[in-house]
């Protein structure tokens, strides 16, 4: 490739990544970004590629609280360091957390809640969360590796759902913004087991929240709960030539 070939290229490049900036949907953006440059970043040792899955989630602290199924989707990273031992990272924007089927929490409002209090509420908590992950690899690129490490969760949006009746018996739903309650970042310990083949793997993550969701004045101690699985797709992907 010539000077003036690389650098057309690479103006290319930018010229779509700035037109992806100012697109409003987030997750189309990434997709056209991990393809765009997915194989501009993959090498022997670093690949990039698309994380999709499902986060079975939970809120410890709540009662009444039953398992509430969110998607997941974002982009992962991961770097073969060494021959067992690798980093992986991940940043999703699209994941949310929470629970359902749980006690009303009362607002101080008498008229509202003397209509939820028989009924039931769900929290959905949504995140931009980035788990990093440092894996040991019986092989370097196929096959079995558990994790374990660090995640952060940067809190998008907090909301607190009732399902309830009226007095005549007809059935009503009603929404609050929590987000002033709930903290802006969450912090947690995760780990993780993968099965990798050549451009996909499979896994299955464990999140335990280390932070208090619940930040209002009698609310107790509320934490996350997670088990997300996800299908991981490599963009790009060059393994190690055989010796």
């Amino acid at each position: 490739m010539t000077v003036l070939q690389s650098r057309a290229r690479w103006r290319h490049l930018a010229g779509l990544t700035f037109l992806l900036s100012l697109s409003p949907a987030r997750a189309d953006a990434q997709v056209l970004m991990g393809m765009l440059f997915g194989e501009l970043l993959s090498s022997e040792t670093f690949n990039v590629g698309f994380e999709v899955g499902v986060n079975f989630a939970t809120l410890d602290g709540m009662k009444g609280a039953e398992r509430m199924n969110q998607g997941v989707f974002g982009l992962f990273a991961d770097w073969r360091f060494s021959e067992h031992v690798h980093l992986g990272g991940s940043v999703l924007p699209v994941s949310a957390r929470g629970a359902k089927d749980l006690d009303p929490v009362l607002t101080g409002d008498p008229s509202f809640d003397s209509q939820v209090a028989n009924g039931t509420m769900e929290r959905k908590l949504s995140y931009v969360d980035i788990p990093i992950l440092l894996r040991y690899a019986p092989n370097r690129e196929k096959g079995l590796r558990l994790g374990a490490g660090p995640q952060i969760g940067f809190r998008t949006g907090a909301t607190d759902r009732y399902e309830a009746r009226t007095s005549g018996g007809s059935k009503f739903t009603a929404e609050r913004d929590i987000e002033g309650r709930v903290p802006g970042v969450d912090f947690g310990l995760s780990f993780d087991v993968e099965y990798r083949l050549n451009i996909l793997s499979v896994g299955a993550r464990y999140t335990h929240g280390l932070t208090d969701t619940d930040e209002s004045s009698g609310g107790g101690e509320v934490y996350n709960r997670v088990v997300t699985g996800t299908g991981r797709i490599y963009l790009g992907k060059k393994q190690k030539p055989k010796e």
